[in-house]
């Protein structure tokens, strides 16, 4: 394996010699790509002898990369196994921009970047199932255990575990452990979790597996999109995925896109290095807060001023990241929307006159209207993302548009003086088309009703809060692992249902008895202020059924019986309820309520170097915890709070509406849903993006 990634490596390195060394081909390093390609035609690069000698080059690191990913895939090194994903994509995107890509490559491209992205969890996720329940997986000492040819274990024979639990004595069952008293009754959640153990023991990594679609089973109002970063840092791959669609991915430089990058350039490092100062700033002035008397106006209005310019840098960062990094092509992330034919079709038409007139070398437009209409067409996705971008957009956006294009037409064989394109003429000429869009679409526009997003993250880009990005601010988002996980969560929810004989129907979201809720309030005793504004509130909510703890300390037990037997779980305290229980009971409780930890830094993932990341909602995603609220950073309990009440109002969560609930038999599914409380909870806070941007909502 470690082979043939070098010499893959090698490979790919004369790719880029190659690219170099062409006069075409020497931007393409530098072009936004999409795959599918955005432009249909008869004629591509394909003709080009250098283009044929660079794609059978391509073919032969691609087969490295494939044999590599086959070998490691299950017990490989996860950085390299990252590595060899990054790679592939990154191929099978050189291909598709020299036309040499099969209709499935999107989804391959897709799967990819999903694959790669929580690997260790995965694996963590089959160690952590055998604990779930103790007596059901005892396995015979006897037997020397059997592995596939690749070094995956084969599970024990069933029949014979089966054979051994009943074997032992009444007695040694009633003294099993007391954290898995009565999981022997819960056939259904075994079910569940062998389906899920099985699944990710028989899980194949190949070109042939990657080629199907994953999504379709999925609610056709969820979008699932991913964003990764290649291993250099150099380019960012954005994918969107639907049920019954196919894919969308771009591959975008961060450097070198535009004519004249100059301040537009946002190099991932800086990125990454602002907001850890940022966050480190906050952080002593949080400290230094305790030291700022109340009768202190002065030192007061400075620590506020602080804490504003921090709170308006932060804000900066997020905008300036979307700017430099997406661009033009931020539409991948816009809310979807059903566009009507004659809508698609008029502004396919608008679009391919503008690049046309502008953009094509005076003898290509003399040639016939006919041949030339039947050779190129932009591409529907394509054309329907465009149409997504605002008239008011600013010109760089509208510039990335015109180069990605530019680059089509040229890729397709068609001459474009580009001394003689007037940027920004076509720019004006865009912005019209846009404008004129907008207006005809206004009734062939179909809002998709309760519209969610799902971002599968990559470690390297997991620290940002991308809900705060203003394409994505007051959306309907969640954080999920892997496309895999977010499949695990609508099985057990499909199991769940029918375990209580009702009817599976649609499932878009997990529903949870309001009723049944355990609340852990100050436990340190040292958060009066936050005590005191939801003691109240917890004192009435008793009269629905809820339970908790108010200024002292749960024991372990009590954290564990509450997680695993309530449907909802919220923590009022420092960090994410850590120091009141262990990580491995919690990992491996069968079932886990829905939580918000509203203490510091509980959503943070720790950055391990090229190993994945690890953290506490990771934690409880192995738990099979369905929707987790936590935060990013360190916030101050008094914004907090008003973010975390505001969340509580907007799901209604009071003792009469809980009582109409639970008559109605309805749970979540009536009202806002808890993602979209939390987004539009951002805007409750003083501090709108240092707290605001803070809590996030994962979901397994």
């Amino acid at each position: 394996a470690d082979e043939h990634t070098l010499v893959g490596k090698l490979t790919l390195h004369d790719v880029y010699d190659c690219f170099k060394e062409d006069m075409f081909l020497s931007s393409i390093t530098e072009s936004a790509i999409a795959l599918p390609m955005g432009m249909s035609g008869n004629k591509s690069i394909l003709a080009s002898s250098s283009a044929q000698d660079i794609l059978e080059t391509l073919q032969d690191a691609e087969k490295m990369f494939w044999s590599t990913l086959s070998a490691i895939a299950n017990r490989g090194k996860v950085s390299q196994v990252r590595e060899v994903t990054g790679f592939l994509a990154l191929i099978q995107s050189f291909n598709t921009s020299l036309g040499k890509a099969q209709k499935s490559t999107p989804v391959v491209v897709a799967n990819l970047l999903d694959i790669s992205t929580a690997l260790t969890l995965r694996r963590e996720m089959l160690e952590v199932i055998q604990g779930k329940f103790p007596l059901a997986s005892i396995s015979d000492d006897l037997r020397w255990p059997a592995i596939t040819s690749n070094g995956s274990p084969i599970p024990a024979d069933r029949t014979r575990r089966r054979r051994h639990i009943e074997s032992r004595s009444s007695s040694d069952i009633e003294d099993a452990d007391d954290d898995n008293e009565g999981a022997l009754d819960e056939s259904w959640l075994q079910e569940y979790w062998a389906f899920i153990d099985k699944k990710y023991r028989t899980q194949v990594l190949d070109a042939k597996s990657l080629a199907h679609s994953k999504v379709d089973t999925l609610p056709e109002n969820w979008t699932v999109v991913s964003i990764s970063i290649t291993d250099d840092k150099s380019s960012l791959f954005v994918s969107r995925q639907r049920a019954h669609s196919a894919p969308l991915v771009f591959c975008l430089p961060l450097k070198g896109r535009r004519e004249t990058d100059g301040d537009e350039h946002l190099a991932f490092s800086d990125a990454v290095e602002e907001l850890k100062e940022i966050i480190r700033l906050s952080d002593e002035g949080t400290k230094r807060a305790i030291h700022v008397k109340s009768g202190d106006k002065q030192a007061r209005a400075a620590w506020w001023a602080d804490r504003a310019a921090l709170d308006t840098r932060l804000k900066d960062l997020l905008e300036n990241m979307e700017f430099c990094w997406l661009g033009g092509f931020k539409t991948i992330l816009s809310p979807t929307v059903d566009l009507d034919s004659d809508a698609l079709a008029d502004l396919q038409t608008r679009l391919d006159k503008v690049f046309t007139r502008s953009l094509v070398s005076q003898s290509q437009q003399d040639k016939s209207k006919k041949a030339q209409k039947q050779r190129l067409r932009l591409d529907d996705a394509l054309v329907a993302c465009f149409g997504a971008l605002s008239p008011r957009c600013k010109d760089e956006e509208l510039e990335d548009l015109v180069y990605f294009v530019l680059d089509l037409y040229q890729f397709h064989g068609v001459q474009v003086a580009i001394a003689e394109v007037d940027v920004d003429q076509v720019v004006i000429d865009l912005r019209t088309t846009l404008e004129e869009h907008a207006s005809r679409a206004k009734d062939g526009r179909t809002p998709i009703e309760d519209n969610h997003m799902f971002l599968v993250l990559d470690k390297n880009v997991q620290a940002f809060p991308w809900e705060s990005i203003p394409v994505l601010r007051g959306q309907s988002v969640s954080r999920v692992p892997s496309l895999d996980f977010l499949l695990d969560r609508v099985e057990f929810v499909q199991c769940k249902r029918k375990r209580e004989g009702r009817e599976v129907g649609k499932v878009d979201r997990m529903d949870f008895d309001p009723r049944s809720a355990y609340y852990v309030l100050n436990p340190s005793g040292d958060l009066g202020g936050t005590e005191k504004r939801f003691a109240g509130w917890l004192e009435n909510m008793k009269a629905v059924g809820w339970e908790g703890t108010v200024g002292t300390a749960p024991s372990e037990q009590q954290v564990l019986d509450a997680l695993q037997r309530k449907d909802l779980f919220i923590y009022f305290g420092h960090g994410g309820a850590e120091q009141y229980m262990r990580s491995h009971k919690l990992r491996h409780l069968p079932r886990c309520a829905a939580t918000m930890l509203w203490g510091c830094s509980s959503g943070l993932l720790r950055d391990m170097g090229e190993f994945d990341r690890t953290g506490t909602p990771y934690n409880y995603m192995l738990a099979g915890c369905p929707t987790l609220v936590a935060n990013l950073w360190d916030v101050t309990d008094r914004d907090i709070d008003k973010f975390s009440q505001a969340v509580f109002d907007e799901i209604r969560l009071t003792p009469e509406h809980v009582k109409k609930v639970a008559a109605l038999h309805e749970g979540e599914a009536e009202g806002t849903s808890v993602v979209e409380a939390v987004a539009k909870a951002r805007e409750a806070c003083k501090l709108k993006y240092l707290t605001g941007a803070a809590p996030i909502r994962s979901r397994e």
